[in-house]
């Protein structure tokens, strides 16, 4: 029967042309849509390795110059912008919702900022790592764990420790037991050197990003001095994770309770933002803005896919009456005539797969697709062939289902009879 529908296709060739190229184009978008939906799943359900539940951003300002109550920094016995801020996280430390405090630069999730540093293993490997400054509570604050699951320790005192990630770990000495305790060099300062206390799992900065390394290093009193001497202290990030059932209340009361004690001099903490907030930033401003419009014009374009094949098949059918007639006077049933239908319509499909196939291929090559967030992978490739065969076939079954009934339906004698 295949090769007879192939023989009946190649016969009307003329008008198969104009259908062949439709499911060209629209297998080709199912390719990409198909694609583009799957690393965006694929990212987000991926553990993300961190958990921000009951965890909280405290965001810092200061007294603007121009204002009535601003302190002239530079005034004999002046605190320091760091004295200021040790000032206000002990006071908050001491709030009876706060289970956990932790400062930290560029560090927070959903945090898009950092800065790169080079790290050498040995005189001939350097690698450029992205370094996140951290205090030890970091870690409890975001329930981040070592890669066999336990709390993570981390020294206060200088730059004699680091924590690396997983993929940072085995980029760099081949395997997480050859890491811990070792010992880093900076290139830009061949004496800074910093022994591996420890190796976490995978983290992300956010669900719909791939898994970035850092090596995490502690901020120290003095870490924070230099930072400040050349940015300003609001770019420090004061985490919160607060004790479980306080999050009902907590935004709303948090200030008010607190008062003054938010402020030192001309420093104060100007909100509080939950980090569901923050993920809502990023995380769903791309679902907003990136996928569901995606996911509706690829929807509207199988819609409209249908809506064609429907038609096409409808007026095949139509103009086939007297074939159909003939088949079924010679013994044909309803159901074989149904079959070999909508098996033409899988063939056509078929046919119009492997250019489209091959386009995608060269595109994911190329880096025209997202080989960032999912490398072109032979996985990649098969699930997006296997979700475009799936729904392309629905489409094709769907649509020719009922001209295939309708036609299979009328009586053999009044089909000859219309010719």
């Amino acid at each position: 029967m295949i090769k007879q529908i192939f023989k009946q296709i190649w016969t009307e060739r003329r008008h198969n042309s104009w259908l062949l190229l439709e499911l060209a184009a629209v297998t080709f978008f199912l390719f990409v849509m198909t694609d583009f939906l799957w690393v965006k799943l694929k990212n987000y359900t991926e553990p993300k390795g961190f958990d921000i539940e009951n965890t909280y951003l405290l965001k810092l300002k200061t007294v603007a110059p121009i204002a009535a109550h601003y302190i002239d920094p530079e005034r004999e016995g002046a605190p320091s912008p760091v004295e200021e801020l040790y000032a206000i996280v002990e006071r908050i430390r001491l709030y009876p919702d706060v289970e956990n405090l932790s400062l930290s630069i560029y560090a927070p999730p959903y945090s898009t900022g950092g800065y790169w540093r080079s790290l050498q293993v040995d005189s001939t490997q350097t690698q450029g790592i992205r370094c996140r400054q951290v205090t030890p509570s970091y870690f409890d604050v975001f329930r981040i764990r070592t890669i066999d699951g336990h709390p993570l320790t981390m020294e206060e005192t200088g730059y004699q420790q680091v924590i690396l990630t997983k993929d940072i770990a085995e980029l760099l000495y081949g395997n997480v037991s050859q890491a811990i305790g070792s010992t880093l060099t900076y290139t830009e300062n061949n004496e800074d050197s910093s022994r591996v206390a420890a190796v976490t799992g995978l983290l992300k900065t956010h669900e719909l990003a791939p898994y970035e390394g850092a090596c995490y290093t502690p901020l120290t009193t003095q870490g924070l001095e230099g930072f400040t001497r050349h940015n300003s202290i609001t770019r420090i990030d004061i985490c919160l994770r607060i004790r479980p059932g306080a999050a009902r209340h907590f935004e709303d009361n948090f200030i008010p309770d607190m008062g003054d004690r938010l402020k030192e001099n001309n420093l104060y903490v100007s909100s509080v933002v939950s980090s569901a907030q923050l993920r809502d930033n990023i995380v769903g401003k791309i679902l907003r803005e990136d996928v569901l419009p995606m996911t509706w014009v690829m929807l509207f374009v199988l819609v409209t896919v249908f809506l064609g094949v429907f038609g096409a098949f409808w007026l095949r059918t139509r103009q086939r009456r007297s074939d159909i007639g003939i088949r079924m006077a010679m013994g044909a049933g309803k159901s074989a005539i149904r079959r070999a239908t909508i098996l033409e319509g899988l063939c056509l499909m078929a046919l119009s797969l492997p250019p489209a196939f091959l386009v995608y291929l060269n595109m994911l090559a190329a880096d025209v697709l997202d080989t960032y967030r999912l490398p072109f992978t032979f996985g990649r490739t098969v699930i997006a062939l296997l979700a475009t065969l799936l729904i392309t076939s629905a489409i094709i079954v769907g649509g020719i289902w009922q001209p295939a009934t309708r036609a299979a339906s009328v009586p053999p004698v009044d089909a000859l009879r219309d010719e």
